[in-house]
């Protein structure tokens, strides 16, 4: 198969779209074009080194780049092209696009902003929104969720890109725990008339108005996944999400004795929470639920991202404005439970 292929992690339109920046120009190399497009990569292969006269600057590196197998060998062939002060504009941008793209789905996101570096810094007019949207991206890998929603505000609504950006800014939204903002770049998403992305912003509206308490618009929703995209990823999310909500229910669902903690109470605006461990496997954290529930009932497993995109899961309990409180909290359970636990600041 393509490197490209199995290395893009947005949808085929875009790869498509992507194409599209380039083969309208490329009389000599039209038929590695069509049979990239149909993923016949061995013959696009051979098309290549055939149809390799009367190829614009960098055409012939954009398409070598996306039909090498091993990703180090094919950012190698982009960089020595981009060095090439000569080429024009747009296959300049292409291969900064197609490089970013490759340190993207690494989890390489600061070499993505390095890639795309040159090309924001220009005072040229509007770019591409695939460029904001790259970037955007990154910076939420990295955790500045402030210049991401800037970058991804950036796409125009006449743009291809606009309706994808919007749902990753609904996205974000949700991630701040602010369900009305994600509902209207959900709402904005859909007004951008894409309709090859109204599951994955059916699921982001599902999960926003269950955090806003609106269970029967909820409820709607999914009903009209299950009819209409039975198939879908957004489906598969959504289950999965239920899926977990039961079993860290049951997983609670233990007889506290007369002996548990005397936790205070919680106040949900607190930034300070008490964490007790910390897993990669979701089913080793409900195990440590099971072991402690009974003495610590008020445990639960937050799912939280690190700065390379894999996901924790992290078991916490309480939420304290004041750290000194959480940290006579932590300290009892210590004594208790016989484990060591830390302070974490959920603001951050």
């Amino acid at each position: 198969m393509g490197r490209v292929a199995t290395s893009l992690t947005f949808r085929p339109a875009i790869i498509v779209a992507l194409i599209v920046l380039v083969a309208p120009a490329l009389a000599a190399l039209d038929s590695v074009a069509d049979l990239f497009g149909a993923g016949q990569y061995p013959e696009a292969r051979q098309a290549l080194l055939r149809s390799t006269d009367g190829a614009r600057p960098g055409e012939e590196a954009i398409w070598r780049c996306r039909l090498t197998e091993d990703p180090d060998e094919a950012l190698v062939l982009l960089r020595e092209a981009l060095d090439d002060r000569g080429l024009p504009e747009i296959a300049r941008l292409r291969m900064a696009l197609e490089v970013a793209d490759l340190e993207f789905a690494r989890g390489h996101y600061r070499e993505v902003l390095a890639a795309l570096a040159e090309i924001l810094n220009e005072e040229s007019g509007e770019l591409p929104g695939e460029v904001y949207l790259r970037a955007g991206l990154a910076l939420r890998g990295l955790g500045d969720l402030q210049r991401a929603r800037e970058m991804l505000a950036s796409v125009r609504p006449h743009d291809p890109s606009f309706s994808l950006a919007r749902y990753y800014l609904g996205d974000i939204g949700l991630d701040q725990n602010d369900p009305a903002l994600a509902l209207r770049y959900f709402d904005s998403a859909a007004d951008g008339g894409d309709r090859e992305i109204w599951p994955r912003l059916a699921a982001g509206r599902w999960r926003a108005l269950r955090n806003a308490d609106d269970q029967h618009g909820a409820a709607q929703i999914l009903e009209r996944l299950e009819q209409e995209y039975s198939g879908s990823l957004a489906l598969l999310e959504i289950r999965r999400i239920l899926r977990e909500e039961a079993d860290e229910m049951a997983a609670r669902a233990v007889p506290a004795p007369a002996d548990t903690v005397a936790t205070q109470p919680e106040d949900s605006s607190g930034r300070y929470t008490i964490q007790l461990g910390a897993f990669s496997d979701r089913a080793l954290a409900l195990a440590f639920v099971e072991r402690f529930v009974t003495q610590c009932p008020t445990l639960r497993v937050d799912q939280v991202q690190d700065d390379r995109g894999q996901y924790l899961y992290k078991v916490r309990t309480g939420r304290f404005i004041n750290p000194a409180l959480a940290r006579t909290e932590a300290q009892r359970l210590e004594r208790l439970l016989g484990i060591e636990t830390i302070i974490a600041d959920l603001s951050r």
